[in-house]
């Protein structure tokens, strides 16, 4: 079994956090399709045995909470070494996901989480997609800190990617935001990253490969299969755009950087903001990947991420 990775401290919240973690979306609600049980296994066994300490989780991840279930099931006896993430905020019913921020909702589902994931306490409860009236709602902020102060949560924070609702997460005292962080996409980072710093707010990177575009590896004839998310995200001509967008960074890929998800990876690292950033593996192969682009030096040289900076958007 591998070392830890390296570790960075989440805002002021003390709470140090493997620099990768494994987000569990991909592998347990088979958002780009099915997921064999032992390929689940597989995969997160190899997240942990490669030094991973991060695991990013949501009650409606999988049938029956299964993404909180299965991590807690690998992790067993070990969980005083890892940083639970999972999340709060929306409800799964026939008609679909709703959202429900009210007092009792977010209680049953913090106390739900605690059950399955076998433990005493959440170190880091995301309010899911909130609108910006949920954070400025004073039940909310109560449910929060009642709860925080009970010692169920360590920390709280705020799942989006609007920048209004980032906004108002740290105008309502969040704790961390996690936030889309990729090529393509910098700027909410970027623009947040100064006041969320001075107010002691740490940041999460989610998306950081882009659903797998900036592996590099697609071209504008790429499809997808019916259950796979991508085969709604984006269609034909958008994605022919993305490609080529894409394709226009490959100036990143040289030296020890030797392929461009590595240099995606390492471009969201190399932000000081960053306090972890969230990868979604579906395959042991995958993990190994994203390992590998660790293995040396990190971060992208200064010129490099000047000239992310002047790329057309």
């Amino acid at each position: 079994m591998n070392e830890p990775v390296q570790t960075r401290k989440l805002g002021q919240t003390g709470i140090a956090m493997s620099m990768l973690g494994l987000g569990t979306w991909g592998l347990c609600a088979e958002s780009y399709g099915k997921i064999y049980p032992e390929q689940r296994a597989r995969t997160l066994a190899r997240a942990l045995d490669q030094g991973l300490r991060v695991f990013d989780m949501a009650p409606w991840w999988g049938d029956d909470g299964a993404s909180e279930t299965e991590v807690r099931t690998l992790v067993d006896t070990r969980r005083a070494e890892m940083v639970y993430i999972t999340r709060a905020g929306l409800t799964l019913n026939e008609a679909g996901p709703e959202l429900a921020y009210d007092a009792k909702a977010l209680t049953a589902q913090c106390e739900s989480s605690l059950k399955r994931l076998h433990t005493d306490r959440i170190d880091i409860w995301l309010l899911h997609e909130p609108r910006e009236s949920d954070l400025r709602s004073e039940e909310v902020r109560d449910c929060v800190e009642a709860l925080r102060k009970a010692g169920k949560i360590r920390a709280w924070g705020v799942a989006t990617s609007q920048m209004h609702v980032a906004r108002a997460a740290m105008e309502s005292d969040a704790q961390a935001l996690c936030l889309p962080f990729h090529l393509h996409k910098p700027q909410l980072v970027w623009d947040l990253a100064s006041d969320a710093a001075a107010r002691g707010i740490g940041i999460i990177a989610r998306s950081v490969l882009l659903h797998g575009l900036l592996s590099g590896r697609w071209n504008k004839n790429k499809r997808f299969a019916p259950d796979d998310h991508r085969s709604q995200r984006w269609h034909t001509e958008a994605l022919g755009g993305r490609v080529l967008q894409t394709n226009d960074l490959r100036f990143l890929v040289h030296g020890n950087t030797l392929s461009l998800a590595a240099a995606a990876q390492r471009f969201v690292l190399s932000h000081e903001a960053v306090a972890c950033a969230l990868i979604g593996p579906r395959t042991p192969g995958q993990v190994e990947a994203s390992m590998n682009a660790l293995s040396d030096d990190a971060m992208l040289p200064a010129e490099d991420l000047e000239r992310v900076r002047r790329q057309p958007r």
